[in-house]
């Protein structure tokens, strides 16, 4: 997997939804092994709730993105922005509102490494991918408030051996990928080069100039090299690198701004339609129109009303789309046993990230806003470096971690947007935000699980505590070219500078009843550090009064869970948590009106409280079949929900987005011998889920900003003969072409429309692979 990270404006991929979990991946008697808190323990044995992927499960699913990835754990949402390059992860209520510059709630990780943000990935050979869910503060590298993605890729073996797979569907779409291990010196230099090619058109057909949208292209190579000079020393290098091209999927229109709602900031509907000519004199309509041929003749409304009729993937849009980028992800981690129950560990981390993307803001043929021609983008690069001590103490009772996390980042990028051209009459408006980001981050941390069989006399109980301390130093230079700087105001500063400073802490009690079943309960306060929003004024103070600067927001949960794996007659597992979350300071977008002009700024909503659960079951009634499904319940509402901004209306945060209230998925998965060689599959998932909102504002600001409900099914038959070391597979997604939608962004207060990503439509996938 090559990880193409973003920058502060959340970039994305586009989101699939749909079924099981990690347990419900594997057959249900198989051992499941994961590394949530840091040390490698089963997943029924792991007293936090995660769910784990095995990289056989990942290549037998066809799981090659993230919208795969949605369709595999239970209450992850993956979402996307202003196209479906703009893309972040959402987890028990935790997400990030584009264009707010904030760090996503959700934290992905590759090797260990935290990479910087979510963002557009191609998953393959990948030995695990685990998500963590809940406040994470005390055992990885950054705090985060709703989660971790962990990708692990493939390590080299002792063995020479390999694979190559090739897939082709519709839409031209082709993949191939393979891997090569090669163990150089037997058990001690031990080599493996994997790669990955993508080639598909995309979704989506534009009428305005006969392009396709969404076009994918794709090629990555990772190469993992194992040293072993000594049986107490091993050294782990990867170094992988993604080249990626084509363009998005566009948002397009989804709901226009009703009458009874208060007028846009740019008033759409009267200008781009028949009647300006009453603001302006008879003939300016006729003199737009022969400036702009294709716009829609009606008008800016009728054209939103055309679009909704079409649907989303029959598209007329005027703006330029193009996406690319080169990412180049390094880490490095070294294993020195310095005794036989403690271990020193070292993870080094290089990212760096070179991308430019373009795009359509207001969603229709209208040149209302768009990225223009340069669009957003820049170089992004990071180091870390993590030291760790792990090990037992007090006769193998004591399970414990300790560490020191440092990071630097440097984020320099440039972004252009094309406002409200109206041509011949008003020239469009080029705003340039140009700036660099820097942010330096040192911390601390500890954590420990005491078994207490001996000392309280009940066998099974244990008790862990952790904490972390963070310091955040965050740094925003802006350029000369900056709007800021070239429209500059006595009240704006340059650089802004903050650092933010954070405790964070985990309590828990684990019991282990018995062989089969473990109980736990835990309580957990992390944080999402504060910054400036890159799209704001800089403005001295924060958001909520005018400033360009925005609080870090504060977690804390609690959690009781169960997990249950045995035999009661036939194989069963069974995982169940619920919880509750308390949130201060969220962070979220507000557009508003500052010194006379639109101005996009973060600002901190006092107060939510999530609450849900999470349940998923798996069972094999037969040898061969395994039947199973997740249930998925979140209940997200702010409890403090007012912001007043200097100057501007108080603003009522009344719906959460990006969180549906129930989500869930049943699934089948049959094998049976066809041949004493071949063995045939079938596998069938059916996922649903609840309307969703992807406004906070959705019923004063941005009205109609929300998605219906909808279900997908998946299925795949396949056959294969281990003895050879061939398969084939066909692989049947969103089987009834469901239209649905995967994220958009809420402009109606601000151009009178709000628009929307759709989801993949119905897609086919031969499959052939050949293990060597």
């Amino acid at each position: 997997m090559a990880l193409a990270l973003q920058a502060a404006p959340a970039f994305a991929q586009e989101a699939v939804p749909a079924a099981p979990t990690a347990a419900q991946d594997a057959n249900v008697g198989d051992q499941i092994i994961v590394t949530a808190q840091r040390r490698e323990e089963t997943l029924e044995r792991t007293p936090v709730a995660v769910s784990a992927l095995s990289g056989d499960a990942l290549s037998e699913r066809a799981i090659v993105t993230e919208s795969d990835l949605q369709s595999t754990v239970p209450g992850l949402t993956v979402r996307v922005g202003q196209t479906s390059n703009q893309l972040n992860y959402s987890l028990r209520g935790q997400t990030v509102d584009a264009f707010s510059s904030s760090r996503p709630s959700v934290l992905p990780y590759v090797n260990e490494v935290q990479v910087g943000g979510a963002g557009s990935t191609a998953f393959f050979d990948l030995g695990s991918i685990q998500v963590l869910k809940g406040p994470q503060g005390t055992l990885f590298g950054r705090n985060s408030t709703g989660g971790a993605v962990l990708f692990t890729t493939a390590k080299p073996t002792n063995q020479f051996e390999g694979y190559v797979l090739g897939r082709a569907g519709n839409y031209d779409h082709f993949q191939a990928e393979g891997a090569l291990n090669v163990p150089l010196v037997d058990d001690s230099v031990l080599l493996r080069v994997a790669g990955f090619f993508q080639r598909r058109d995309g979704f989506q057909f534009n009428l305005f100039n006969g392009e396709r949208l969404g076009n994918i292209r794709r090629e990555n190579v990772r190469a993992s090299l194992t040293l072993k000079p000594a049986a107490s020393i091993v050294n782990d290098l990867v170094i992988d690198y993604a080249h990626t091209g084509g363009n998005s999927l566009s948002s397009v229109a989804y709901s226009g701004r009703p009458a009874s709602a208060s007028p846009a900031f740019v008033p759409t509907g009267l200008f781009y339609s028949p009647a300006v000519d009453s603001v302006f004199g008879p003939g300016t309509w006729d003199a737009f129109l022969a400036v702009h041929p294709g716009v829609n003749p009606l008008g800016f409304d009728a054209e939103i009303a055309a679009q909704q009729k079409r649907g989303p993937f029959l598209v007329n849009l005027d703006a330029p789309n193009f996406h690319r980028s080169k990412v180049f992800v390094a880490s490095n981690i070294t294993k020195f046993e310095i005794g036989p129950d403690t271990t020193i560990k070292n993870v080094i981390g290089y990212v760096r990230r070179r991308q430019q993307d373009a795009g359509e803001f207001d969603g229709t043929v209208f040149p209302a806003d768009d990225n223009g021609t340069f669009g957003r983008g820049g170089v992004l690069r990071q180091f870390s470096e993590e030291l760790q001590l792990l090990g037992k103490l007090f006769g193998g009772r004591l399970d414990y971690v300790a560490g020191i996390y440092y990071s630097k980042e440097k984020d320099d990028t440039r972004s252009s947007s094309h406002i409200f051209e109206f041509e011949p009459f008003i020239p469009e408006t080029i705003q340039i935000n140009n700036g660099i980001t820097r942010n330096e981050t040192i911390a601390g941390y500890a954590q420990g699980t005491l078994d207490l069989s001996d000392i309280v006399g009940i066998e099974g109980l244990g008790f862990t505590a952790g904490a972390r301390i963070s310091s955040e130093k965050v740094e925003f230079f802006r350029k000369p070219d900056d709007f800021f700087i070239t429209n500059p105001n006595p009240a704006f500063i340059n650089p802004q500078r903050d650092t933010f400073d954070s405790t964070s802490w985990t309590l828990g009690l684990q019991y282990q009843a018995n062989s089969d079943l473990l109980l736990y309960a835990a309580s957990r306060r992390s944080n999402r550090s504060g910054g400036f929003n890159y799209f704001a004024p800089p403005v001295p103070g924060f958001g909520n009064e005018a400033g360009g600067e925005y609080r870090p927001e504060v977690a804390t949960d609690v959690e009781l869970g169960l997990k249950y794996k045995g035999d009661v007659g036939v194989p069963v597992r069974f995982n169940l948590a619920a919880y509750n979350m308390w949130v201060e300071n969220i962070q979220r977008s507000n557009y508003v009106s500052i010194f006379g002009s639109l101005a996009g700024i973060t600002v901190n909503v006092p107060k939510a409280e999530i609450t849900g659960f999470e349940m998923d079951a798996s069972i094999s009634p037969v040898s061969g079949l395994s039947i199973g499904g997740n249930l998925n319940y979140t209940d997200a509402r702010f409890t403090d929900n007012v912001v007043a901004v200097l100057g501007n209306p108080s603003v009522a945060f009344e719906t959460y987005p990006d969180t549906p209230k129930w989500s869930g998925a049943i699934y089948a998965d049959l094998s049976v011998p066809v041949t004493d060689r071949l063995t045939g599959s079938l596998r069938g998932d059916l996922y649903a889920q609840t309307g969703t909102w992807f406004s906070s504002t959705g019923t004063n600001l941005n009205p109609l900003s929300r998605f219906p409900g909808y279900s997908i099914a998946n299925f795949r038959l396949g056959i294969a003969d281990e003895t050879a070391g061939w398969s084939l597979a066909v692989n049947l997604k969103n089987a009834f072409n469901e239209v649905y939608y995967v994220g958009g962004v809420a402009f109606s207060s601000l151009f009178a429309v709000n628009t929307a990503v759709p989801g993949e439509p119905r897609t086919v996938l031969a499959e052939a692979r050949f293990n060597f």
